[in-house]
């Protein structure tokens, strides 16, 4: 008996499509929830709920100020934390408030107080006058750590709300690298 060459490359292609679905995901080590050992998710968000604490003073070895300091939660859960430098351009007023820019580096701590990822960003707040704030910035992951080396050279987005009633001023956003 004869087998034709046309029933060997669909065999085999279902033959080593149930054998790849057997394999077991591999997790990292300690690894709770069964996370997978490298990180390739197309986007991680995560909700940043943050306090103005620029009032402590605090800077960096680079002269950048600490301004922000936030809880992250979602694809990413820990703490950032904003530090930023002289802006790069002057408040820009407009007929009915005004627009404050920055440069920073921006960081995410785990529960534990490691470092997991840093990065540079520069964006913008809109105040209108008498009003609440809006931010939006975008950059790009520089520094990375362990299972998150893959996501060194993405490119981030933050965003989210300015609320001048609270002391310290405070605020939600979102948080994503893509």
């Amino acid at each position: 008996m004869r087998i034709k060459a046309v029933w060997i490359l669909p065999c085999f292609l279902v033959v080593a499509g149930v054998a790849l679905a057997a394999i077991p995901v591999a997790t990292s080590p300690g690894s709770q929830s069964g996370a997978p050992a490298v990180v390739h998710p197309e986007q991680l968000t995560g909700q940043i709920d943050y306090q103005h604490v620029g009032a402590r003073g605090e800077t960096d070895n680079q002269g950048r100020r600490l301004i922000w300091e936030a809880t992250i939660e979602g694809d990413l859960t820990g703490t950032m934390k904003w530090w930023f430098g002289p802006a790069p351009a002057p408040n820009a007023l407009y007929n009915g408030g005004r627009v404050a820019f920055y440069v920073g580096r921006w960081e995410v701590w785990d529960v534990e107080g490691r470092l997991l990822l840093a990065g540079d960003s520069a964006g913008k707040t809109v105040f209108p006058d008498g009003e609440d704030g809006i931010w939006d910035g975008h950059g790009v992951v520089t520094e990375a750590h362990g299972p998150f080396n893959v996501l060194k050279g993405r490119r981030i987005s933050e965003t989210g709300t300015v609320l001048l009633g609270s002391a310290p001023p405070s605020g939600t956003g979102i948080f994503a690298i893509y």
